[in-house]
Parts: C-alpha cells; structure tokens; sequence
C-alpha cells in the first residue's frame, strides 16, 4: 500500500510558512472577511483568486456557510492540497492560468459577489494585471468588492527613496521571521520534493512554470489605475506595512 501524505499538516505547514511573510496575515484574512460582509452581507458566489491550498477558502467556508466557494490555481500540487483538506459540497477547486484569455470560464456564468486573494498576484507581469481587472470588472457584479493581500511595490521610478525603503523594511520583516525559526518558501518547497507521493504532482507543476516569466514588478500605481480603467468605482489601501498592501476595489 502506497504512503498517504497528512495533507492536512501540510496546508497548516503552508500557513506557517506564509505567515512568515506576512505575520499578520491571519488578521489580514479576518479583516478581508469582515469587509466582504460590510459590503455584500452574504455573498451568494466567493471566488478565492490564486488560491493555492485554499487558505482563503476554508475560513470563507466556516464565516460564509451559504456560499458558493470556488478557488482557483495553476499549481497541480497546492490545488490538491486544497481538495484534499478543503473541498466539499460547499468549496470546489479549479484549475485556472490567470495569463490565458478566457480563465474565468471555469467559473460559470453567475455574476460573483466577492474576490479575495493573498500573497499571490505579485507574480504577474502589469499587463497580465491590466488583463485581470477587466476580466474581474465584468464578473463582478456591481457592488461586489476585489480584495488583494499582497507586495505591490511603491515604485522605483515614482518615488525611489520611499520605495526601497519599503522594501528594505519588508526583508527586515522577513529576515526576522525566519531568523525566530519560521521556515521560508524554499525550506517548505525542498521538505515537499523529498516527500515521494508529491513526485508527480510536482512535474506537473514544473512543466507549468518552466516559461514563466514576469517583467518589472506590479506597482501600487499600477495596481490602482489597472481596476479604475476595469471599471471598479471606488478603489483604495486599506492597510499597509511596508510594501505590503490590502488593496480593496468596490466594483
């Protein structure tokens, strides 16, 4: 009988490791939710944007019991971690290459009331953002909301000094987690490739992101200007630490 991975000690290791990145990420998750319902009250439909093993989803789940729950990734790796320990017949995982026109089909046809993401969409290039907001302008119902958790630099063409101040600010950070003992990114990825039940999966997920590649980083500017231009009616920072930002936008 092949070894079963404990995927669950592995979304729980994920989350310790993504903390040391953002070490109030936790609240940052609650305060996400608390906005969702200021605004939409109940969401009907909640898409959990990049949602690699679903963090966002499964306290949506436990703060949103009547909604419809999709999360969607690229990674084949963390979207089984998903499914192993969060997917039921509230949440479901998809597949999604937010840079391919035409992701969103995975979604259905239903208008979304609710978009939350963490920590992910940094890796995109600023016109794949540009292409995003527009795709989220028209799936978001009007009065749905977008929420971002994520390093948006200030810009280094816009204002340098306080941009690598920021940045130097966010490896303070960092540096301070793992020097506590908090294991980083490359640490958890290592600890997974040495697990021989994640072999194939993670091929998989190598030859997904041999080609990736991104230009500059996504600026706040950008950001900013990406959902205005998508159609967003109020877009704005709800909470910053360092470069770190909670970006919201009320479609």
């Amino acid at each position: 009988m092949s070894h079963q991975p404990d995927w669950t000690t592995w979304l729980t290791r994920w989350d310790t490791q993504q903390a040391g990145y953002l070490p109030d990420r936790e609240d940052q998750f609650q305060l996400m939710l608390d906005v969702v319902h200021r605004l939409v009250d109940q969401p009907k439909r909640f898409v959990d944007l990049a949602c690699g093993p679903g963090s966002i989803s499964a306290r949506a789940t436990r703060r949103f019991p009547q909604a419809e729950i999709i999360g969607l990734d690229l990674d084949p790796f963390l979207l089984e971690i998903a499914r192993q320990t969060t997917a039921s017949d509230q949440v479901r995982f998809a597949e999604a290459n937010l840079r391919t026109p035409g992701w969103d089909a995975v979604m259905g046809d239903c208008q979304i009331d609710a978009v939350c993401s963490a920590t992910a969409l940094h890796w995109l290039d600023p016109a794949d953002l540009d292409a995003v907001a527009q795709t989220l302008g028209r799936r978001i119902r009007p009065g749905g909301v977008f929420l971002n958790a994520d390093t948006m630099r200030l810009g280094p063409d816009e204002v340098p000094r306080l941009d690598a101040l920021a940045v130097e600010l966010r490896d303070e950070i960092w540096a301070g987690s793992h020097a506590s003992g908090v294991e980083d990114w490359q640490t958890w990825w290592d600890a997974a490739a040495a697990e021989p039940a994640f072999a194939e999966l993670l091929a998989e997920r190598e030859a997904r992101f041999a080609d990736r590649w991104k230009g500059r980083d996504i600026t706040l500017t950008d950001t900013i200007q990406s959902y205005r231009k998508a159609g967003f009616a109020e877009v704005a920072v709800l909470g910053q630490v360092a470069d770190k930002h909670l970006f919201a936008a009320i479609r």
